[in-house]
């Protein structure tokens, strides 16, 4: 009966070889090469059991394995002159062995497995988001050249649910509480964060066309929130049947469903002011600043979620049909850093075409800067590449000046009025 330390050098050997194998040129393009996938002994793994001269067995035991590879004809063993049976130089894996390495390890072969993958990400061609098609297509591409897509090949059922996920996520009209949506598509509250959570996350943070800072950011986004969130807004917006929005001085606070339903009749506003962060929000309703009144002040919470995404569209809407051409300015106020300049580049291209910065120039800055923020350098090289961006040439001043100072201003430090 075979030793159970030779099995488990048998196991070890072929582990080694076949990752060598799947890295290789020949494994990419199918096609046997000169060079067959080898390990030198004195150089691998193994080379702490076999030079052990405490335990003179482990040699005994690698020798073995190799006599029983080299016998089903898997492997090739070389030897130094003179040092034949003695001392191993290398062992080379041959091509038609590759087949029946895989059974003795109990595996299946890693072509099989990315094609599986493959067949798992396919459904995602036909995918309504540009990002998530052009994801899978680039994907799909790699798993035919048999080349690293950075996926888990060993959890193919991953990938399926993950997809389902992908599917599910365009068709959620409003920010959904994550463990309703994992019931809903599970049949199983808390499958989703146990699950695809981490694995989603980690595919929005590679794919999705914003870079944002928080894990639930880029959940929000796309419609997934821990609990709901409502949309704040004070000023005038009059809705159906006749309510002015004026009346409630503190502001609102609207839920998903009363964003869906509201119908806006009028905004008799001169200004709409769009806030990113919520202390600034609460101050400018305390003290209004230096803008034409009446001002709509809608706050964003940073990119906004699916809730908020849904007023501001209705208010668009609105105004492109209603007050082309009356006067209206529309503003954002927010932090004078590289995230604040990305969520008013977000605002104006997918709301506001005519969107204006509110206290986010360089004289503001310098006004502030003493008690700014310092930043590192992975800020600053993403702020020089900017630069370089023409959908950020009106950034270049406040750019220039943040790279030479080193600091962000945020927000909150600055005054009201």
């Amino acid at each position: 009966m075979e030793d159970k330390e030779v099995r488990e050098y048998k196991k070890k050997i072929l582990t080694l070889l076949l990752r060598k194998y799947q890295n290789s040129l020949s494994f990419q393009t199918g096609t046997p090469g000169k060079q067959r996938p080898q390990l030198t002994m004195a150089k691998s793994e193994l080379a702490a059991d076999y030079e052990d001269e405490l335990d003179f067995r482990k040699r005994e035991w690698i020798h073995a394995a190799l006599k029983e590879l080299s016998r089903e004809g898997i492997i090739q063993v070389t030897w130094p002159k003179l040092k034949e049976h003695i001392q191993v130089h290398k062992v080379y894996l041959n091509f038609a062995g590759v087949e029946r390495a895989y059974q003795l390890l109990g595996e299946t072969p890693l072509e099989d497995k990315l094609r599986r993958l493959k067949e798992s990400l396919s459904p995602l061609a036909a995918h309504p988001w540009v990002w998530v098609r052009s994801w899978q297509r680039e994907t799909c591409a790699r798993l035919e050249e048999r080349k690293s897509t950075g996926l888990d090949a060993d959890n193919p059922q991953g990938y399926d649910d993950l997809v389902k996920v992908l599917k599910a996520l365009p068709k959620l009209e409003d920010s959904t509480p994550k463990r309703v949506f994992s019931q809903s598509l599970f049949q199983d509250s808390k499958y989703f964060e146990k699950k695809l959570e981490g694995r989603l996350i980690g595919l929005l943070r590679k794919i999705y066309p914003e870079e944002l800072d928080q894990d639930e950011d880029y959940l929000d986004q796309v419609g997934i929130i821990n609990n709901p969130k409502l949309t704040l807004l004070s000023g005038p917006l009059i809705i159906r049947p006749d309510l002015d929005l004026r009346h409630f001085s503190g502001g609102l606070g609207l839920s998903a469903q009363s964003v869906k339903e509201l119908i806006i009749q009028d905004i008799p506003a001169q200004t709409i002011l769009l806030i990113e962060n919520l202390t600034t929000y609460h101050e400018v309703l305390q003290a209004p600043p230096i803008l034409p009144a009446p001002v709509l002040v809608i706050y964003t919470g940073g990119f906004p979620h699916k809730s908020a995404q849904k007023l501001l569209e209705k208010v668009s809407g609105f105004l492109e049909h209603h007050r082309q051409g009356q006067g209206l300015e529309i503003f954002h106020w927010g932090d004078i850093d590289y995230g604040g300049m990305r969520i008013f580049e977000y605002l104006r291209r997918n709301f506001f075409p005519n969107l204006k910065p509110y206290r986010m120039d360089g004289v503001t800055y310098l006004e502030y800067e003493s008690a700014g923020l310092p930043f590192g350098e992975d800020q600053a090289k993403k702020l020089a590449a900017l630069l370089s961006d023409p959908g950020y040439s009106d950034w270049h001043e406040v750019i220039g000046l943040l790279l030479s100072y080193r600091k962000r201003v945020e927000q909150e430090g600055i005054r009201v009025g």
